[in-house]
């Protein structure tokens, strides 16, 4: 008999609670730039990524970086962004999102690719 082992995203380290809905979808970002996947997927990467923890870390496995274009926030718990995530070959590709945050982490978002 086969075992099969299942992987779940590894504990993240504890760090401030953000309050600010902006400063939540940015820190995001920067933690999938930084690599730090785990602390992404405990901001929220799991509630909106819709696929496991190994396929979403998986789909970022060729960029290279993610830069917040505009932002912009709607009351306390919604932000608006624009994204240039510059991929491992040098291309840059261009996404438009609507995040929802609420108790310091991403609960809910829109994303589409615009370029």
């Amino acid at each position: 008999m086969t075992a099969v082992v299942l992987r779940t995203a590894p504990p993240a380290a504890p760090r401030p609670q953000l309050t600010n809905a902006s400063a939540v979808v940015s820190q995001y970002y920067q933690d999938i730039t930084d690599h730090d996947y785990a602390a992404a997927w405990a901001l929220g990467g799991s509630h909106i990524a819709g696929t496991t923890y190994d396929r979403w870390v998986a789909g970022f496995a060729t960029t290279q970086s993610i830069t917040l274009g505009t932002s912009s926030a709607f009351g306390v718990s919604r932000v608006q962004a624009v994204l240039y995530a510059t991929q491992s070959d040098g291309t840059l590709k261009t996404y438009a999102g609507d995040y929802t945050v609420a108790d310091g982490i991403l609960v809910g978002a829109s994303i589409r690719q615009t370029g």
